[in-house]
């Protein structure tokens, strides 16, 4: 491309003005000031897969020129995605403040050959955040190893879908703890949902969402780090939430951790009321040996349909199941809410769960439902006096 290309194009954006414009060539350089006459508040779509499916090998600093004001949704929505050769970004993106928008960064390297994100590559944004603006973002780019936070400087709200699987199927080993730094307020619905998933990350910094506080929102952080090579838990991770639960908050969130040995307990500081499908598989198929007394501490109220369905099943390497582990939980019983929480534990000894010293089933002895809630689990101390709907 020769850099006085657009030399002849001054002002502020239009809307899809660079969609696809390289896509799919051979392309494998991009001239530093190619974009320098753009100036102004973005536009929608403005460079949706400009450089998608290219031979580009790296990204200049600063390659979109000065943006200011609103942001456009899909603005950068897969604009290198499929890059195969491409390894380095110089970052940032662009020089310039802007607000969030739907789906600002969706897909924009997913796919691509990068191995490393430097700090702050999405410059200065400030303001509401918006639905989708970071799904999907580094998904698939199988040679990232490292992150460089935080991801962009200034202060945002959480949004629903925010970060939805942004370094899934990636092999980045490690998170920074300022990674999230910029996210500040209450929990939006499916914000953090996969967003780690199948990576090679070892470690999880105690205050990564440190930010986020106040009432949890539905499947806030369903299938986060599903599928990673963590090996522990800090104690409150989720920092602190109050408030009434959502279903699935915790669905699968560590589910086929097969290194997973360790919860420092508990996972968040505050108080919530149960919710349907809250800890459904969420440390289930891991190698945890033990669980912390007050790993549940901050749930408290009536039970829920299905909230503890097959939380630990298949955790084979259980030893034992401490006494008021669900201690917060009182109130008429919820269909399925133990459903399959223990199967296949089959090293557990010792007694079943217990609230005070007195069994689950004794407490709620009017269940008719196939819970399976200790299925195999045949090491327990009372196995032979455990309903048969229970196990």
């Amino acid at each position: 491309i020769p850099a006085d290309l657009f030399d002849g194009i001054h002002g502020a954006p239009a809307k899809l003005m660079f969609a696809g414009t390289f896509s799919d060539t051979a392309l494998t350089e991009i001239p530093a000031d190619l974009f320098d006459g753009i100036h102004g508040a973005p536009a929608k779509r403005m460079f949706n897969g400009t450089f998608s499916n290219t031979n580009i090998t790296s990204i200049p600093a600063n390659l979109f020129g000065t943006l200011n004001g609103d942001g456009a949704s899909s603005m950068f929505e897969a604009t290198f995605s499929d890059c195969s050769n491409l390894t380095t970004i110089e970052g940032p993106l662009f020089s310039g403040t802007i607000t969030p928008a739907e789906m600002m960064f969706v897909s924009t390297f997913n796919g691509s050959g990068i191995t490393s994100i430097p700090a702050n590559l999405f410059g200065t944004l400030n303001g509401d955040g918006a639905p989708n603006m970071f799904s999907w973002t580094f998904g698939n780019c199988q040679n990232l190893t490292t992150v460089d936070g935080p991801l962009f400087s200034g202060t945002i709200t959480p949004a629903a879908e925010m970060f939805l699987y942004t370094f899934s199927n990636t092999a980045i080993t490690e998170i920074p703890a300022d990674l999230f730094a910029g996210i500040q307020g209450a929990p939006a619905e499916r914000m953090f949902i996969g967003t780690f998933s199948n990576t090679d990350i070892t470690e999880i910094p105690a205050d990564l969402f440190a930010g986020i506080q106040g009432a949890p929102a539905g499947s806030m952080f369903e299938s986060t780090f599903e599928g990673t090579a963590i090996t522990s838990i800090p104690a409150n991770l989720f920092g602190t939430l109050n408030g009434d639960g959502a279903p699935n908050m915790f669905s699968w969130t560590f589910g086929n951790c097969q290194n997973l040995t360790t919860i420092e307990g508990p996972l968040f500081s505050g108080t919530i009321t149960p919710a349907d499908y809250m800890f459904s598989k969420t440390f289930s198929d891991t190698a945890l040996t033990e669980i912390p007394a007050d790993l549940f501490a901050g749930i408290r109220g009536a039970p829920a349909e299905w909230m503890f369905s097959a939380t630990f099943s298949g955790c084979s390497e259980l030893q034992s199941i401490p006494e008021n582990l669900f201690a917060g939980i009182s109130g008429p019983l919820a269909d399925f809410m133990f459903s399959s929480t223990f199967a296949n534990c089959t090293s557990l000894t010792g007694p079943s769960a217990r609230i005070n010293g007195q069994y689950l089933y004794k407490i709620w002895p009017n269940s008719t439902r196939n819970m399976n809630t200790y299925r195999n689990a045949t090491g327990l101390s009372d196995y032979d006096q455990i309903p048969g709907n229970w196990k």
